[in-house]
C-alpha cells in the first residue's frame, strides 16, 4: 500500500511566487496594449488633422479667372486679333494632294500667326518646290505667304512620308 505523507502543521508551507509574476505579467500586457494604443491614436490623429487641413484647403482654393479673347499685341502696343483665312480654299501648286496641302495651309498659318504673320490670306501666296521627293518619298516646299497686310513671309515646310502617311512640318522663320 502506498502512504501519504501527511502535512506537518508545525512547519511553513513553501511560498509560492506564482500569483506575483502572474499580475506582473498581465500590468505589463496592459501597460504595452496601452502605449499602442496612445501611440496609435497619436498618429492617427495627426493624420486627421492633416485631412481636414486638406479639405479646408481645398474648399478655400479660388480657381484663377482664364482670360479667354486675349489679343495679341505688337511691340508698338496695338493689339492684333489673330485671323484664320477660313474660306475653305487653299493655295495651289506644290506636290502634295489636296488633302495634304489642307492640312499643311492650316500648319503655316498656325505658325504664321505665331511669327507675326497676323491674318494669312489665299490670295498673293505661292508654293515653290526647293527639293524634289527623295527615294523615301520626303519632300520640302516653300511657300510665300500673304500676310493680309501687303507683307509676305516665306515658310520652309517639309513634308515626311511615314508608312504611306504624308506628315506636314513647318520650320519657324
Amino acid at each position: 500500500m502506498e502512504a501519504n505523507p501527511i502535512p506537518q502543521t508545525g512547519a511553513p508551507a513553501p511560498k509560492s511566487n506564482r500569483n506575483i509574476i502572474i499580475g506582473v505579467v498581465a500590468a505589463l500586457i496592459l501597460c504595452c496594449c496601452c502605449l499602442v494604443t496612445g501611440v496609435g491614436g497619436y498618429y492617427g490623429y495627426q493624420a486627421y488633422v492633416a485631412a481636414q487641413q486638406a479639405v479646408e484647403d481645398i474648399q478655400n482654393f479660388e480657381i484663377p479667372e482664364i482670360p479667354t479673347d486675349v489679343p495679341f499685341v505688337d511691340p508698338s502696343g496695338t493689339p492684333i486679333v489673330p485671323e484664320f483665312d477660313t474660306s475653305g480654299e487653299i493655295p495651289a501648286g506644290g506636290l502634295a494632294d489636296e488633302e495634304t496641302r489642307l492640312i499643311a495651309w492650316a500648319s503655316v498659318q498656325i505658325v504664321g500667326i505665331m511669327s507675326g504673320c497676323n491674318a494669312p490670306t489665299v490670295e498673293g501666296t505661292t508654293i515653290a518646290v526647293l527639293t524634289q521627293p527623295d527615294a523615301n518619298g520626303n519632300w520640302v516646299e516653300e511657300w510665300n505667304v500673304n500676310c493680309g497686310d501687303g507683307s509676305f513671309k516665306a515658310y520652309t515646310v517639309n513634308y515626311t512620308n511615314e508608312n504611306g502617311v504624308i506628315n506636314v512640318t513647318v520650320d519657324t522663320p
